[in-house]
């Protein structure tokens, strides 16, 4: 476990070579969470695959959770990213969110810690992941979760998926804590939303980020209720941590953040514009990657330490 803000030893600060490097640098792909606008990352992991960029190791937190979960038991090819399009395109908020009367009223009474019920996500887990426990994914896999007793960050790589992923997604207040042993997790996202640190302690060379904010942009209105309250307050959180992570991580790894457009802009809660949030992000990252792909073809960086795991699926 790691204290909040704090990670696992890092590697040295990479330096550049020069000298051609012998081998492809172990990449990450880094998921952030934000509810529906999780559907930006399709897009973006489309993009990747159609280049040939694949993850050696996937790291993600909130909804970021389903979709790297997803990917991590099947090809890194664009029909798969086309499978989880479709899946996105299917899903509305009540597939997610089911706000019903009682646990509202049990929330705002003080009988439950929380107004929505998971079982509805864990529905969605259970029908589109393919594997039971974490460590069996083809793709390494590490969710973030907080500890609310020990107060700190989780990093969860084996253990059953199912609570895994709901932990991972589980905002407080809104979902209920999930129960690993004597753990009770909730959502990473409120602490670290994009788990850069833990890629960096995980041994990545080369990080790709996926977000669901380039920018938390007023909304020139208050939110409408509690669910988006919650949603828009910690997108605030979000757009200055990450911001300060990119900055403190540049020289540990090669850090390529992607583009995550949102024109509407569409708002977390909102399931009904997955296809919109898909297409923006795939024709923006696609143009990104083409332009990084050619300004990169010239750079050579240092290989890897002797004792670094192996290369899985080099980009």
């Amino acid at each position: 476990m790691s204290p909040i803000g704090s990670v696992t030893q890092a590697p040295p600060p990479a330096a550049r070579a020069s000298g051609a490097r012998s081998r492809p640098p172990y990449t990450a792909f880094v998921l952030s969470g934000g509810a529906s606008l999780g559907a930006l990352h399709v897009g973006m992991l489309r993009a990747l695959y159609e280049r040939g960029i694949a993850a050696d190791v996937l790291v993600a937190t909130g909804l970021g959770a389903f979709n790297a979960a997803f990917v991590a038991s099947r090809p890194q090819t664009p029909a798969t990213a086309g499978d989880l399009a479709r899946v996105w395109c299917s899903i509305h908020r009540e597939d997610i969110f089911p706000v019903s009367v009682r646990t509202l009223v049990s929330g705002f009474s003080g009988q439950r810690n929380h107004l929505v019920s998971d079982l509805a996500l864990r529905r969605q887990v259970r029908r589109y992941i393919e594997f039971a426990d974490l460590a069996e994914a083809s793709v390494p896999l590490h969710l973030l979760a907080f500890d609310v007793i020990a107060g700190c960050e989780e990093l969860l790589s084996q253990g059953p998926a199912l609570d895994s992923i709901a932990a991972a997604a589980a905002l407080p207040g809104v979902f209920p804590a999930v129960a690993i042993g004597d753990q009770r997790l909730i959502d990473g996202s409120v602490v670290n939303n994009t788990p850069i640190s833990h890629a960096v302690a995980l041994g990545a060379e080369r990080i790709y980020i996926l977000p669901t904010q380039e920018r938390w942009h007023p909304l020139g209105r208050a939110p409408y209720g509690a669910l988006d309250a919650a949603i828009y307050g910690l997108g605030l959180h979000v757009d200055g941590r990450l911001r300060a992570d990119i900055a403190r991580y540049a020289s540990y790894a090669e850090l390529i953040p992607l583009p995550a457009p949102n024109s509407l802009p569409v708002q977390p809660t909102d399931f009904d514009h997955a296809g919109r949030l898909i297409s923006e992000a795939h024709t923006a990252s696609r143009g990104l990657l083409a332009r990084d792909g050619a300004d990169r073809s010239h750079l050579s960086l240092v290989p890897a330490k002797a004792d670094q795991r192996p290369l899985q699926r080099a980009s």
